[in-house]
């Protein structure tokens, strides 16, 4: 595991029901909005394996939802975020396998979105204890470690792609 503290372990403030299926999973979603720099407009999201078998009873398909919305692991409104995605007008889709050959585990999920002209593709883990990681980002694989209270923006910073500056803009 890649616990580092003991609160990593107890997990995070969040809105439940698993520290693993929900707020690890928020975590994945917050962190594409942020590398996305808004909410996407389509969301292909592919879960494998435990998220696959158990996300509606673990709210794993709320929790991703609530993070591509831009929300926290404590949010309330990540209860309800089927119903935010449509009023914000995001399209997605969920997709259930087996096995991810990306990356053996079995919470993963890889999510494809859309923001404007932007697509980006990520592979994400829940580690347990709110605990999670970024492994692929537009199929280059990556180890970015994510725990509920960091700044998802400025470790987003990083992979961002370059944004074409139209001329004469300043």
């Amino acid at each position: 595991m890649e616990f580092q503290s003991c609160f990593d372990i107890i997990g995070p403030i969040m809105v439940g029901p698993s520290s693993s299926h929900t707020a690890g999973v928020v975590s994945i979603g917050k962190f594409i909005y942020e590398l996305l720099e808004d909410c996407p407009q389509e969301a292909n999201i592919v879960f494998y394996d435990s998220f696959a078998e158990t996300y509606q009873g673990h709210g794993t398909d709320k929790a991703l939802l609530g993070g591509l919305l831009g929300m926290e692991t404590d949010d309330p409104r990540i209860k309800y975020s089927l119903e935010w995605a449509k009023k914000d007008g995001m399209q997605y889709r969920f997709e259930f396998a087996e096995d991810c050959m990306y990356y053996d585990h079995p919470n993963i999920t890889i999510v494809t979105a859309k923001c404007e002209d932007h697509v980006v593709k990520v592979g994400g883990v829940s580690l347990g204890g709110g605990l999670s990681k970024i492994f692929m980002i537009d199929e280059e694989m990556v180890d970015i470690r994510l725990s509920a209270g960091d700044d998802f923006k400025d470790l987003a910073r990083h992979y961002q792609p370059k944004r074409k500056r139209l001329m004469g803009a300043k």
